[in-house]
């Protein structure tokens, strides 16, 4: 059952990241070579994939937080990087509260800000930024860029991913580099053992 599961997580990926349809066992092969030569095992893969989806729910049930807050969860390596608006101190804590009740994580980075949620337009500037940031790190011959997660919120970049200390600065400076972004903020855990991958 567990294979079965892991299998098809993959191919859902494979039609999440197409978009469509068409071409989906093209697009299933090319996210199975990538979740392959992910640094993480694919049961911390799909961990955090259950890690975001279980916090994600825990906060959409909350009534009192509706309208309150605009928050985005990330996990990576059982990190999770809670980011977003929130209206109030009080909202702030309900969420990392909530946040902190999963007993798979290992670490919450909250990143939280008190203020009112973004706009749908700059929520779509930010996706935009964050595929500029993601696109030149896959094009950089010295960065593996598949190793990294960028998340954008409100112009801030967020890294996440397990690098070398000379891959994270890399990574850091070409997210520092690009236009638009205001801020980099890295949580990236680094290792040498990596170096020997390349």
């Amino acid at each position: 059952m567990k294979s079965i599961f892991k299998f098809t997580f993959i191919f859902i990926l494979a039609t999440q990241t197409l978009g469509c349809a068409v071409a989906v066992f093209s697009g299933a092969a090319a996210t199975t070579a990538a979740v392959s030569a992910d640094r993480r095992d694919l049961d911390t893969q799909l961990l955090d994939h259950e890690i975001e989806q279980s916090i994600a729910r825990a906060i959409d049930n909350e009534a009192s937080l509706f309208e309150q807050a605009h928050v985005n969860v990330v996990s990576y390596n059982r990190n999770v990087l809670l980011v977003g608006q929130a209206t109030s101190e009080y909202v702030r804590n309900k969420i990392l509260d909530i946040a902190g009740q999963n007993t798979d994580l290992k670490d919450i980075y909250n990143e939280i800000t008190i203020e009112k949620p973004t706009s749908t337009a700059q929520r779509a500037k930010d996706a935009w930024l964050t595929t500029k940031v993601k696109t030149r790190m896959l094009a950089d011959k010295e960065l593996d860029g598949h190793q990294v997660k960028v998340f954008t919120e409100n112009q801030q970049v967020f890294l996440m991913g397990l690098l070398t200390k000379r891959e994270k600065k890399i990574a850091v400076t070409i997210a520092r580099n690009m236009d638009g972004v205001d801020r980099v903020i890295d949580v990236i855990e680094t290792n040498e053992q990596y170096a020997n991958e390349r």
